[in-house]
């Protein structure tokens, strides 16, 4: 809302004119330019600005109303704007519809009247701009049809003269609310040559207000609603749900860098530069990290210090994106398969543009170049194309696929509108390929459609004579291709394998590597495994040594308890001999005394009772055998039988007692008999006992074995060590067998290595890699003159592709691209479909894969564009963006590659610090989208996991991937900027050779120097002595015939700017104003003139509170740089004596 476009000043050569009393208008037959002559399909169209007004009271409005912070320095911005303005045609009457009122004069006044702002503001807005819109058109029209209740009323615009201006200024200022706020009475008005068909269109012009205001609300709009895509979604993610722990020091990861750059990652496609200049590491990791979006969305963020070469990584990454839908393309078995069949439509007047939808395949890979500066974007797309961006040995391979050169060098002629039918000057920068172009604002784009589209030649014969698109396609509709389709394809598949064939070689190195990384480990470690192994068995020899010794001493206390036990045996023995021949002696006199005594008497009573009993038993037999005769027994009536009956029982009583006396005797001679029998087996058990002992004492007593438990557990020991020690032996034979093994298949790998380290070079990650930084980040790894020659030559064949696909699908192509031009030109309807639109846009990327815009116009552009309709955006010069400006771009893209330098000069704001702060707490806006404080890049990347740490204002500030080989600036320039800002991170890539040069051809002009010019006189921040010292620099140059625009004279100030603006005129090609004008731009000699009030020292303290400002002045400088101001003033301050350091002081000329 406070950022104003600027009004020009007045300046009759740029047909701006004051409006004043009594003098003609631009439209009104007196004026001078009624008598200009122009083309008969031209018109002349007006912007009359309404209350001009210095931007800088806006900020003194501010100021006033929100207290400034006394310690710091905010410099107001310059220029003029207006409260309103409108569009009138060449017959001076106004343009219905195209009135705008300036929000910031608005916003101004109601600052001023109510001391602060609202969260009301917007509606309050909107309400005064319908106001100022109906009061306006009322008094501008005329009512030449009342109308009825079916018909509403008519009004027809009216010739306008400048008293009816003055009554607009007035209804503006009313509407505004201004009239206390802001001084405005004067007009401007703005003519310019305009397309006929288009003069009567208002064309949507928001002349006055921020570019970005109204995309800004369509984004708001649509984020409520979750209409949102990755790359948008990412970049406005709250700093806590940023997964900081993922990130990656590139400067110490080394191992992630090395892998990440793998041949397997590495682009196909290469811009055609020296096949032998590779990209530096880091930039080929950014190009890298970009491509691996294609399959995803989301957004990178690329640091890019000054000279690091951005624009060549950039190229690099474009190539890459044309080679992989070529990739796509070449996969067609027909070309008519990349559209999807269907026909959309719209109309224009009378016209009937018919566009057909592509494959979504080949989609998504429109790139658009974005940035606040427009001269960044017009570097980028004016140097991409040009001839001299390609090597001069692929000069000649271009030509032969001549990729529309000769509109690709139309557009890059310097005229700032298309001339139909010029031939461009020999002297105007020529074109190599048509791969990029500028777009952005109208002019921008009608002088595109004219150059690209509509071309014709005068002289269609002339040897120089070429033809628009449009003609060309015309021509292909007339004309066969000059080969089939399949031909076509295997030209570009013929290219695409060479590029695959050394990819396979060096991904072959690349896994030697990674291999010899893990045989590498592998030999340490089984080193390793050697030495434990021979620790193991010498500790297992050990123990077996002190387990024999165990044993040896356990077996000594052994064998004397033997001997002891065989001593006792031995003794023993004896005592059994003794004991058996006493055992003899004894039992033999007891068998002798047994055997002549009681066994002789029981002998003796036996043989006596035997006899008796002989004689009893006869005696009982002999009266058996007598009994009485039954005569006698009756004679005696039975007495003889008892008389006989009786005896024979006394006789049986006799017989009975002999026979148990007998068996007493004999019970006793045995019992004597058993006496001698055990007494005599007692002898002969002695008497064997003996012979034994005497055998064994004759034989020798044994030693006895003896269980002895120490000896037993230190045998036991032994048995274990012996079984562990012969383990232990194997296995450190079988790790030194693996280890040699290993070693050989390491020295065999080490001489391929060593093979491809000879052929790579420095492209090779050898030992220094690792070790030496610069080596390492000069050139990336792996891509060696034959894979670039071979991704470079893909790259051109993917150019031959797409031309050939325009040559078998002409009428397609030109009946897409002239939907296309009509998108461009802005004559699409407004209620065109939003996939016809799409389909044409992606037809004009398909044939020209880049184009460029400032933020600024980037919405009037793509308006018709929805959410991720384009596949790539590629923002330069983030450092300079505010958050607010990427917001809507990055709403309609996919992926985002953000190259930058917070380091470098930071967005500009034009309201006060302490007015933002108050805006930013009404409306609860959290501090980070603060513009003052961060910008595009820094949100970008804070996203990106690859990057590094920088010094930060109070902390170490993370930044996306480094650039980090500067090949700019000469010392001490380097030097400095390197200490100042960035920590040493740069290498030093700058070619002598260019320096030496310099002089050699220059040798009388001095080093770097600074010339120390007291401030002791000041209008305002110009010091006059300072002037004087620039002049005598100046006019040196002059006589030594140097070219100007190799000249680069710059101030931290505007005073200072306005005062060497003024040099400029005189030194035809200077380059001269503050240090922000400087921004993208080099020169062979910088000349930093400092100034600044003697007696305003926060000057001086806001010039060096961050390194920002003194890093863009110095790294402007190839080859010398002249510091001109107060030494003792200067030199003190923060990074200004890092610069006094570096660059020797001198007293004036």
């Amino acid at each position: 809302m406070f950022g104003p476009q600027k009004v020009d000043p007045p300046d009759r050569e740029r047909q701006m004119f004051m409006a004043r009393p009594g003098q003609p208008l631009p439209w009104e037959p007196d004026h001078d330019l009624a008598g200009w002559r122009i083309d008969r399909d031209q018109a002349w169209r007006h912007t009359v600005y309404l209350g001009i007004y210095r931007r800088a009271d806006v900020f003194d409005v501010l100021s006033q109303v929100f207290e400034p912070d006394q310690d710091s320095y905010d410099e107001r911005p310059g220029g003029d704007s207006a409260i309103a303005a409108f569009l009138v045609g060449e017959d001076g009457r106004a343009l219905l519809n195209s009135e705008v009122l300036s929000s910031c004069a608005w916003a101004t006044g109601e600052v001023h009247r109510s001391q602060g702002c609202g969260p009301d503001w917007l509606a309050l807005l909107q309400d005064a701009e319908l106001d100022f819109s109906a009061e306006w058109r009322d008094f501008v029209t005329d009512e030449v049809f009342p109308g009825d209740e079916d018909t509403p009323p008519q009004y027809v615009p009216r010739v306008l003269d400048f008293a009816d201006l003055m009554r607009c200024l007035e209804i503006a200022v009313g509407a505004a609310g201004t009239s206390a706020a802001l001084s405005v009475t004067d007009i401007r008005i703005q003519s310019q040559i305009v397309a006929r068909r288009n003069a009567d269109s208002p064309g949507g012009h928001d002349f006055l207000n921020s570019f970005i205001m109204s995309d800004l609300a369509l984004v708001a709009e649509q984020t409520a609603k979750d209409d949102i895509g990755a790359a948008l979604r990412d970049y406005l993610r709250p700093a806590t749900e940023i997964p900081t722990g993922r990130r990656v020091d590139v400067r110490d990861r080394l191992d992630h860098v090395l892998a990440g750059t793998a041949p397997r990652a590495v682009p196909s496609g290469r811009w055609p530069s020296n096949p032998a200049h590779a990209l530096a590491l880091n930039q080929q990791l950014a190009v890298i990290t970009a491509s691996g979006l294609l399959d995803t969305t989301g957004l990178i963020g690329v640091n890019g210090p000054p000279g690091t070469g951005k624009t060549t990584m950039l190229r690099d990454l474009i190539a890459d994106l044309v080679v992989t839908r070529a990739q796509r393309l070449a996969a067609l078995p027909e070309p008519s398969g990349a559209f999807t069949g269907q026909r959309l439509s719209w109309r224009t007047g009378e016209r009937k543009r018919v566009i057909h939808p592509w494959n979504p395949n080949l989609t998504g890979f429109e790139i658009v170049l974005a940035s606040t500066n427009n001269g960044a974007v017009q570097n980028v797309t004016d140097e991409i194309p040009a001839a001299d961006a390609i090597d001069e040995s692929w000069q000649e391979h271009a030509a032969e696929v001549d990729y529309f050169t000769d509109i690709a060098t139309a557009l890059l002629a310097p005229g700032p509108k298309a001339e139909p039918g010029k031939t461009p000057a020999a002297e105007d920068p020529h074109g190599w390929a048509l791969v990029a172009a500028r777009l952005g604002n109208k002019a921008n784009r009608s002088r595109f459609v004219d150059n690209f589209w509509y071309h014709k030649p005068i002289d269609p014969a002339a040897d120089d004579a070429w033809h628009g698109m449009w003609s060309v396609l015309k021509t292909y509709e007339q004309t066969p291709p000059d080969s089939t389709w399949a031909a076509a394809t295997e030209e570009f598949r013929t290219a695409e394998a060479r590029v695959e064939e050394v990819r396979a070689e060096r991904a072959a190195v690349y896994q030697s590597l990674d291999h010899r990384s893990g045989l590498v480990a592998g030999v340490a470690g089984q080193r390793q495994a050697v030495a434990e192994a021979g620790q193991r068995a010498d500790a297992a020899r050990a123990r077996r040594e002190d387990a024999v010794d165990a044993e040896r001493v356990h077996k000594a206390e052994a064998d004397r308890i033997a001997l002891a036990r065989q001593a006792e045996t031995e003794q023993a023995a004896r005592d059994r001999l003794a004991v058996a021949e006493d055992v003899i002696r004894e039992r033999t006199a007891l068998i002798e005394r047994l055997s002549t005594g009681r066994r002789a008497t029981a002998e003796r009573k036996v043989q006596s009772y035997e006899r008796e009993a002989a004689d009893r038993w006869t005696a009982h037999e002999a009266h058996q055998d007598d009994p009485p005769g039954w005569g006698e027994i009756v004679r005696t009536l039975g007495g003889a039988k008892r008389k006989w009956s009786r005896k024979d029982k006394w006789l049986a009583k006799q017989v009975a007692a002999a026979k148990q006396e007998l068996t007493e005797a004999h019970q006793e001679l045995g019992a004597v008999q058993t006496e001698i029998d055990a007494a005599q087996r007692d002898v002969d058990a002695a008497a064997y006992e003996v012979e034994s002992v005497q055998r064994m004492l004759t034989a020798g007593i044994p030693v006895p074995d003896v269980y002895h438990e120490p000896l037993v557990t230190a045998r036991r020991a032994v048995a274990v060590a012996d079984e562990e020690l012969t383990s232990t032996v194997h296995a450190h034979a079988d790790a030194t067998s693996k280890l040699q093994a290993l070693e050989e298949e390491l020295a065999v790998l080490d001489g391929r290595l060593a093979d491809a380290a000879a052929a790579l070079g420095r492209h090779y990650p050898d030992t220094a890699w690792w070790q030496d930084r610069e080596r390492r980040e000069l050139a990336a790894l792996w891509t060696d003159a034959e894979w670039n020659t071979a991704r470079s030559a893909l790259f051109l064949a993917a150019l031959a592709l797409h031309k050939a696909f325009l040559r078998h699908l002409p009428t397609e192509m030109r009946q897409n691209l002239q939907a296309a031009m009509d998108v461009v030109n802005g004559e699409a309807p407004r209620d065109a479909d939003d996939e016809a639109v799409l389909a044409a846009w992606q037809s004009l990327f398909f044939v020209v894969p880049v184009v460029s815009t400032t933020f600024a116009s980037y919405a009037r552009l793509f308006g018709h564009l929805g959410r991720e309709a384009l596949g790539w955006l590629l923002i330069d010069e983030a450092g300079q963006a505010t958050p607010q400006n990427a917001a809507g771009a990055l709403w309609r893209t996919r992926r985002a590659v953000v190259v930058g330098d917070p380091l470098q000069l930071e967005p500009i704001t034009v309201l006060p610090f302490r007015a933002e702060q108050a805006i930013r707490r009404e409306f609860d806006v959290d501090e980070q989208w603060l513009t003052s404080h961060t910008s595009v890049q820094r949100l970008a990347d804070r996203l990106t996991s690859l990057g590094t740490w920088l010094p930060g204002d109070d902390a170490p500030t993370w930044v996306g991937i480094p650039l980090t080989v500067h090949r700019r600036c000469d010392q001490p320039m380097f030097g400095i900027v390197n200490a100042v800002a960035y920590d040493g991170l740069m290498i030093d890539g700058t070619a002598p050779a260019a320096g030496e040069r310099f002089a050699a051809t220059y040798p009388t002009l001095p080093v770097s120097k600074w010339i120390d010019v007291p401030g002791n006189a000041a209008q305002g921040h110009w010091i006059p002595g300072e002037g004087v010292q620039l002049d005598r620099i100046l006019r040196t140059l002059a006589t030594l015939d140097f070219d100007m625009s190799d000249v680069m004279v710059i101030g931290p100030f505007r005073d200072i700017a306005r005062q060497v603006q003024t040099r400029s005129r005189r030194y035809r090609g200077l380059v001269a104003g503050t240090v922000h004008t400087a921004q993208g731009k080099q020169a062979d000699i910088v000349v930093l003139v400092l100034g600044s009030a003697p007696d305003r020292p926060g000057a001086r303290r806001w010039a060096a509170s961050k390194p920002n400002l003194l890093n863009v002045a110095v790294s402007r400088a190839k080859h010398r740089l002249y510091v001109i101001g107060d030494h003792q003033a200067w030199s003190p301050l923060p990074y200004f004596k890092v610069l006094a350091t570096k660059v020797p002081r001198t007293d004036p000329i």
